[in-house]
């Protein structure tokens, strides 16, 4: 072959190929969607148990697509101490697998063009209990018992298994004497001087297909907190206050407000814990109020809480009088004493009790039998040539009187 004609070959070839790159080839396979991952996952351990906190997924991962989420589950896996900070791949596996978040299905709505449903009513069906799961982007709470099982060592990956090499100690003399010492490669990490427990969360379509795993959340098993010591509560007429101390002063505390029977709320009165030693919240007379503290320890997305404090409880008893009025003046004309005072500001102000004293007698009568509401009174029954000491108390809905008014002179 010339070399003429195997350039012409040449070129040939490669029109071919790239004529058979705008072809077209097999179709490509549909979308698989599944659930983006959960997020918000912290997790609290009390005592022996622990409890994790996260938001349900509340979309696909991809957003090109929609997906039904069916379940959160939650993955776990306890390593000893010492043990490298275990991946993702290695808790999302089978045997770690330790609970299940169902979530509640999103409600039916009728397709664009679809028909009226029928007119006709059908009798009501009874009642059930409400659905108390959590639906895609709401929250969501899970507790477990920290299993009694001996953790097992985890099963090192290639860079997992460099980490440890780095930190295997070297020894190395020391001139002039030549002594060996052991040196580090690396620093022992703080989080791997304890037993610890990891968790992820993991969105579940409803076909069963996995979505992206959350954060690791990890705690460990270390000594809890000093149990703080919680005070009788307190109220003044508008706050009631929780107050404690602790073994070290300023140590951080959580508060959870609770039932007397210790049913808690599903949150702390605040997000982050106090330091402080005390805490104020509005309230309503008459109402029981129940609160419980723990000592805690965050590090990072996790915290160890104390033994709990309390409950302790109050139902504030309204015993707090209003302010006296001021202001009282006493008019006298023929129809007899007209009596002008200024206004109380009380919220709960029922009204006004009128007293009088006659002449010398130190005898105190009330002319008004129940408060009024009104700032004045007339005094018909006067006697002329008699003197006459006027007083007004402000009274509340609880019955409380203030202190008398300024008196007022006929």
């Amino acid at each position: 072959m010339t070399v003429r004609a195997g350039i012409i070959a040449g070129l040939g070839f490669v029109a071919v190929i790239a004529a058979g790159c705008g072809s077209k080839g097999p179709p490509l396979a549909p979308p698989r969607p599944v659930p983006e991952a959960p997020t918000g996952l912290t997790v609290r351990r009390a005592g022996d148990r622990v409890t994790l906190n996260l938001k349900v997924p509340g979309a696909s991962a991809d957003p090109s697509t929609e997906v039904v989420i069916a379940a959160v589950k939650i993955y776990a896996r306890t390593l000893p101490l010492g043990s490298e900070n275990p991946t993702v791949a290695q808790l999302m596996r089978e045997e770690n697998l330790v609970g299940t978040i169902e979530v509640r299905p999103d409600p039916v709505t009728p397709e664009a063009g679809a028909p009226p449903p029928a007119t006709s009513v059908a009798p009501a069906a009874p009642a059930g209990p409400p659905d108390v799961r959590p639906a895609r982007g709401e929250d969501a709470v899970w507790t477990e018992t920290i299993p009694t099982i001996a953790p097992r060592p985890l099963e090192l990956n290639r860079q997992q298994q460099t980490s440890v090499a780095r930190r295997r100690p070297v020894w190395i003399p020391l001139r002039p004497t030549g002594l060996a010492v052991p040196i580090s490669r690396e620093s022992m990490a703080s989080d791997r001087g304890l037993p610890t427990r990891y968790y992820i969360a993991v969105g579940v379509s409803d076909r069963g297909r996995p979505g992206p795993a959350s954060a690791i959340a990890a705690v460990s098993f270390g000594s809890a907190p000093a149990t703080p010591v919680l005070n009788p509560l307190t109220f003044d007429e508008t706050e009631l206050t929780v107050t404690w101390t602790t073994a070290i002063p300023g140590a951080p505390v959580t508060i959870v407000e609770t039932t007397r029977e210790g049913v808690e709320q599903p949150a702390p009165v605040q997000a982050l814990p106090l330091t402080r030693g005390s805490w104020a919240t509005s309230f309503e007379f008459g109402k029981e109020r129940c609160f419980m503290a723990r000592g805690v320890v965050r590090r990072g997305a996790a915290s160890t809480e104390s033994e709990t404090a309390g409950p302790v409880c109050v139902t504030p008893v309204d015993k707090f009088p209003p302010a006296a009025p001021a202001g009282l003046v006493a008019v006298f004309d023929p129809d007899g004493v007209t009596l002008l005072w200024d206004q109380v500001s009380a919220t709960d102000l029922a009204g006004y009790l009128v007293l009088r004293q006659e002449g010398a007698s130190e005898t105190v009568q009330q002319l008004t039998p129940k408060p009024i509401t009104s700032l004045q009174f007339v005094d018909t029954i006067v006697r002329a040539g008699v003197r006459y000491v006027y007083f007004v108390v402000a009274v509340d809905a609880s019955g409380n009187q203030s202190p008398r008014s300024n008196p007022a002179n006929r």
